[in-house]
């Protein structure tokens, strides 16, 4: 009788499968940061198309209106009087005009003597509203730690040195100005600001810059009661100020003061410049991006352009004024 032998197959040994698994490790650690770069340049993309669309939607606006939209047409930080809130039907968002009338500031009624238009508030959705045209992919944040209000990446730009939260700020060379001041000293009865128009930027269009990168970050300020840092945040669509708009350079601190260590934020003029991160709230203070190297702006004339920290104080200044005078070869940046 013939007998066959049945052999069974063989299995890998400990170190061939040890083996295997160290050259899928090594793959994946030479692929993956391929794929990161990939994910990000997608990212910058979409960002820099988000900017594109709120800068036609801004000259869309001129066209209706022949100016741009006032950074705020309250006299306070009033939710939905600014200018992003009041962009949205020319970015294909509802807009529902709702006036805030009975206003009295330093304890001088204005609103008889309102101009046209101010105080005109969109309230046609909730301030939690998540505006996907807002938000960065770079970044991702959409919406506060508590839920009560959408963020946004993109903020208007004000003059040099200006802080228009102050109501006797009666500096216009920025394209984002408030609607109405009161005179020095923030006394008598306000001054209804003039319209920032293309007509106006005489420096030129493709010279000044219109809306630039701040991802939106923790509010760091201790509160009053327990000195402990809120859960607000700088960045919310739907207010002014240090929310859709800022200097450039900022000289507030009205993010924050102190960093999650207590340690106190910087002083002075804060320029386009590296995130101090992670998450620092001191960053709420200045302009910057989650890209690699600098950020985008949207220039006066529709266009986005993505400038370097390092692009220089003297470029940025000129840059932010709409009549500054200063002549800058677009080579410089």
């Amino acid at each position: 009788m013939i007998q066959t032998r049945i052999h069974g197959r063989r299995g890998f040994t400990l170190i061939e499968l040890l083996v295997v698994i160290a050259i899928i490790a090594v793959l994946i650690g030479l692929l993956l940061p391929a794929v990161q770069k990939v994910r990000e340049a997608a990212n910058r993309m979409s960002c820099t198309n988000n900017m594109k669309q709120i800068g036609l939607g801004l000259h869309n606006y001129h066209s209706t209106f022949d100016r741009f939209p006032y950074e705020n047409v309250h006299f306070n930080d009033n939710p939905g009087c600014n200018w992003a809130a009041h962009l949205f039907p020319y970015i294909e968002l509802p807009f529902t005009s709702d006036l805030r009338p009975g206003v009295t500031v330093r304890g001088v009624t204005v609103a008889n003597t309102a101009a046209p238009g101010a105080f005109i508030r969109n309230s046609a959705v909730g301030f939690d509203y998540v505006v996907k045209t807002y938000i960065c992919p770079s970044d991702g944040k959409r919406i506060s730690a508590d839920n009560t209000v959408g963020l946004t990446n993109y903020l208007g730009i004000n003059a040099p040195n200006t802080d228009q939260r102050d109501n006797g700020n009666l500096n216009v060379q920025g394209v984002f100005t408030y609607y109405g001041h009161f005179g020095p000293g923030n006394v008598g009865q306000p001054n209804w600001g003039p319209a920032n128009s293309i007509a106006s930027i005489t420096d030129g269009t493709s010279n000044t810059l219109m809306v630039g990168e701040r991802p939106p970050v923790a509010n760091g300020n201790p509160t009053a009661a327990t000195g402990n840092q809120n859960a607000s945040w700088c960045g919310a669509w739907a207010y002014s100020e240090i929310d859709s708009a800022l200097g450039l350079p900022s000289t507030k601190q009205w993010c924050a003061v102190v960093d999650q260590n207590g340690t106190a934020c910087p002083g002075g003029k804060q320029w386009l410049q590296q995130p101090l991160g992670p998450e620092n709230p001191c960053d709420g203070n200045h302009y910057w991006s989650r890209h690699t190297g600098g950020a985008n702006f949207v220039m006066a004339d529709g266009s986005v352009r993505f400038f370097s920290y390092s692009i220089g104080t003297t470029i940025q200044a000129a840059l932010a004024t709409k009549n500054g005078g200063e002549v800058i070869d677009a080579s410089a940046y």
